[in-house]
């Protein structure tokens, strides 16, 4: 059988084969052509020349977020940072420590000095070999930059590229070192989110700093699309957030051997965040594989057995909003890609992440135990595969958080289709005495079901206050009329909620109030005189009515849970869990609980 031609033999970089760059006879002046460059050469390096028949291959549900920290380390594979700076480097005013290489020009001790700068830096056995290798080569050349990889992937800290003073970009550094002052980010989030002064006034020192780190360095993390991991990607993050508030253009880019995945913060456009891209090698559903035979056909595959795929995930940012429904959103995909290993094409078309259907598979798959993947618990426990009933319900509360987001945002007829399915396993009579042994994680899962099941509800209000090209077209009357038609139709079910749910569509309700039509017929005291204005009003009045009226009856439900007063109502997922021995603010309420009855959701 004839060999394969090497990975991305057939790309062309502005009209120039893929492979003069990579000999160093075209020089790269221009950002995101070094960008596009450094793509592929990662790519062609760090995964695809790194696989094998027994390559971890990432999981899907990994490249969503939230990101969860990987467990597993594989220290044969490749790992490397990089940071790309669009200017000539200053060697004693940069922020950032590294060791700087010297370009050929600078005459052969400047070579002999660079083969000594990296030496300690390697491995005993490796130091030799890329001595004798690279002697006398000028290793800031991007031509040699393919094959200096291969050693560059077994050193610790980062790569530096910059300009040289005549404009051409050059590996100008090694071994470099982010700044990385978590503390301080951590504060400076908080004060913007409004939530250092109050959690300062509220708890001691010590519990204040510990709740909020844990709540908030993931957000911070998310959205340079990293998990709390180790201190590579930490830096990684927290640099890039340095970097893009100085305004100044940049690119960073990470693969960790436990992630086995490129990360690539690109801040060229100087805005707040930075564009974020992960690739990795996927394997394809069998499903997927055979809806669409050519990928096969046309050489997608790099493995045609394991139906493995070079597959790049692109986000979008979203600026922290506390009045959101579910406020701690930081990141979403925005496209997803196949790349062809060979001539770099890119289907565009295919969803991987976002299929509704594959969602629903997966979760049928996890209330019967036979899912196979695995998820990380409360950030502590790596759960393999949901055998035990134990197991389950802890696979099943994770995998409802990482994925609340997505499901919340459902169509009612896929949600209630997603409901039929857990349903079907947390109410299930048969598994009656599996759940009274593990009471605590069942009312977990419980929980995390009626969260979802409340956002969901709530998205039909939070639609109404967004200023959206599509929604624009609603006129006052029709916009509040929907309102508050939502308010009489959830009367029964709103006072039940959580308080931060509760909250969250109390919040809601005033942002729709802002909208300066409303202030200003609010502000009159008599029914104005024009017909339509009129109708306005009226509806302001009811919906005004009805919000201080649940506002009473949400507070008599939680003052009755929190005396243990059982609830004789049709029960809705707060309810049950209220009858299960906790109130809606997540404490267990006293030991008498209401008799059971059939688990319905509205």
């Amino acid at each position: 059988m004839p060999e394969k031609p090497p990975f991305f033999s057939e790309v062309q970089l502005n009209g120039i084969p893929l492979g003069r760059y990579l000999k160093g006879e075209v020089p790269i002046s221009d950002r995101y052509l070094l960008k596009d460059f450094l793509d592929y050469v990662h790519m062609k390096k760090g995964l695809l020349e790194a696989y094998s028949p027994f390559y971890p291959l990432v999981e899907p549900r990994e490249l969503l977020p939230s990101f969860e920290k990987s467990y597993s380390e594989h220290p044969e594979l490749p790992s490397f940072s990089l940071v790309a700076l669009n200017r000539t480097l200053s060697y004693q005013e940069e922020i950032f420590q590294f060791d700087l290489l010297h370009p050929a020009s600078e005459g052969k001790k400047a070579l002999r000095d660079n083969l000594d700068k990296i030496s300690p830096h390697l491995d005993k056995e490796r130091r030799s070999l890329f001595r004798s290798r690279f002697a006398n080569r000028d290793l800031t050349d991007l031509g040699v930059y393919e094959e200096f990889l291969d050693f560059l992937f077994h050193m610790d800290r980062a790569q530096v590229i910059a300009l040289d003073p005549q404009g051409v970009f050059r590996l100008l550094g090694v071994y470099a070192s982010f700044p990385s002052d978590l503390d301080t980010e951590i504060k400076t989030m908080g004060r913007q989110m409004g939530r250092f002064v109050q959690r300062r006034r509220r708890e001691a020192e010590a519990e204040r700093k510990r709740s909020y780190i844990e709540k908030y360095i993931p957000h911070i993390m998310e959205l340079y699309g990293f998990p709390i991991a180790s201190g590579r990607r930490t830096s990684a993050a927290l640099f890039a957030r340095r970097l893009s508030r100085a305004k100044e253009p940049y690119l960073i880019k990470v693969l960790g051997s436990s992630d086995r995945t490129i990360t690539s913060l690109c801040g060229f456009e100087k805005k707040a965040y930075p564009l974020v891209e992960k690739t990795a090698l996927v394997a394809l559903p069998a499903a997927s594989a055979e809806s669409h035979p050519y990928l096969a056909a046309q050489g997608c595959l790099v493995d045609p057995e394991r139906r493995v795929v070079l597959f790049k995930v692109t986000y979008t940012q979203h600026k922290y909003n506390p009045l959101n429904v579910l406020e701690d959103r930081a990141l979403s995909v925005v496209s997803q890609e196949i790349i062809h290993p060979r001539h770099g094409g890119r289907d565009v078309g295919f969803n991987l992440l976002k299929d509704t259907l594959r969602s629903l598979k997966d979760l049928t798959d996890i209330v019967r135990g036979e899912y196979l993947g695995s998820i990380v618990y409360q950030r502590s426990e790596l759960i393999s595969a949901p055998k035990t009933h134990e197991d389950r319900l802890k696979f099943l509360s994770a995998w409802l958080a990482k994925n609340q987001r997505r499901l919340a945002m459902y169509s009612p007829e896929n949600f209630e289709a997603a409901k039929k399915v857990l349903n079907s396993y947390l109410i299930n009579k048969d598994y009656k005495e599996v759940f009274a042994k593990h009471a605590d994680l069942h009312r977990e899962a419980l929980r995390q079901m009626a969260i979802l099941n409340q956002a969901h509800q709530l998205q039909t209000l939070e639609k109404l206050t967004q200023k959206l090209s599509e929604r624009r077209r609603l006129g006052p009357y029709e916009r509040l009329s929907r309102a508050v038609a939502f308010l009489e139709e959830k009367r029964d079910e709103l006072p039940y909620f959580y308080p931060a749910m509760f909250q969250k569509c109390l919040n809601l309700w005033e942002k729709l109030m802002e909208y300066p039509y409303f202030r200003r017929l609010h502000r009159q005291e008599t029914p104005p005189t024009l017909p339509y204005r009129r109708r306005v009003w009226q509806l302001l009045l009811l919906g005004q009515r009805l919000i201080k009226e649940l506002k009473s009856q949400h507070q008599q439900v939680h003052e009755e849970a929190d005396r243990g007063v059982p609830f004789p109502l049709p029960l809705s997922p707060v309810r049950e869990i209220l009858s299960l021995g906790e109130s809606p603010d997540g404490k267990k309420s006293k030991p008498e609980a209401a008799p059971e009855k059939p688990f319905q959701t509205p």
